[in-house]
């Protein structure tokens, strides 16, 4: 008796993540009603959209991980720092309450990143261009975690900045 096994020549689910994450996702929804168990099928979609949510900037993706994984900290963490970066462009306080909500939610997701702290300084800024002491402490948090350099560099100049006009207005009123 001669017993064949046939593994198929397709690439595995992990494989498509790195090499063809847009193929991997258009077909998730069929591979997932297939074997809606398969863990590895699962974070090969995950990776895959993270890493297209990345190279294209688009919450979307990050939406999809969470149909598959609703308390995925890495896209619940990326969607607030967005939400909250869309309502910081609005310019008006309630937008930058809305945004201080929402980067406060950002920390909270993954509380060793120091970005979402540089950008509840700069709505704390936005909100009320009198006020030092919360942007100063939220700058100051930010630099004690984790950022990339160049979200660093943005956080020591802008924290320069703020206390050099906290120094003119100061003295103004010496």
């Amino acid at each position: 008796m001669i017993i064949l096994i046939y593994s198929g020549c397709l690439p595995t689910p992990p494989s498509w993540a790195s090499d063809s994450p847009s193929e991997l996702i258009e077909k998730a929804d069929s591979l997932l009603a297939i074997r809606p168990n398969d863990l590895k099928l699962k974070d090969a979609i995950i990776k895959a959209n993270i890493k297209l949510a990345k190279n294209n900037n688009n919450s979307i993706y990050y939406k999809k991980i969470l149909e598959i994984d609703p308390k995925n900290k890495r896209a619940n963490y990326y969607i607030y720092l967005q939400e909250g970066q869309l309502h910081h462009k609005k310019g008006h306080k309630n937008g930058q309450w809305d945004a201080i909500q929402s980067f406060s939610k950002a920390a909270s997701v993954i509380d060793t990143l120091g970005e979402p702290y540089y950008w509840l300084g700069l709505a704390y800024e936005k909100k009320d261009e009198m006020d030092f002491e919360l942007p100063l402490e939220s700058y100051d948090k930010a630099l004690t975690l984790f950022m990339n350099k160049d979200i660093k560099t943005k956080v020591v100049l802008t924290r320069a900045e703020l206390l050099e006009r906290k120094k003119t207005y100061d003295d103004f009123w010496k």
